[in-house]
């Protein structure tokens, strides 16, 4: 059965850093260490507790789509998000349109992220 691994998300040039501590910072990955080849590739890679990985990749044409976004499953969690995301004053916007708490952002590169919690009873 297929499982997700990762996904990879364009950055412009020079934006790695910023894209980073979005990642680490507000959505609570953790940077992995790249060893041998792929230290020698520059690799960007972070992971989640479940084993789920965000990769970055410089992009000099980068731009972010408009609707393609990542879903992000919090379920309790969101609480924690919204809050490190209210420290940070990162701008981002709720909805309950499909029935859970579903926080919408961009990270520093423009890409969309959508952040679900539970559902609303």
């Amino acid at each position: 059965m297929p499982r997700f691994h990762h996904v990879n998300l364009g950055v412009p040039p020079g934006g790695v850093e910023a894209q980073a501590a979005f990642i680490t910072d507000i959505l609570g990955y953790k940077k992995l260490e790249a060893t041998g080849r792929a230290q020698a590739m520059g690799v960007n890679w972070f992971a989640f507790d479940d084993g789920s990985e965000i990769h970055l990749s410089e992009d000099p044409e980068h731009h972010p789509a408009e609707r393609a976004h990542v879903a992000l499953e919090y379920g309790d969690d969101l609480a924690g998000v919204i809050e490190r995301l209210e420290a940070t004053s990162w701008k981002y916007t709720t909805s309950d349109a499909v029935g859970l708490q579903v926080i919408l952002c961009k990270d520093p590169s423009g890409n969309r992220f959508e952040l679900r919690g539970n559902p609303i009873t």
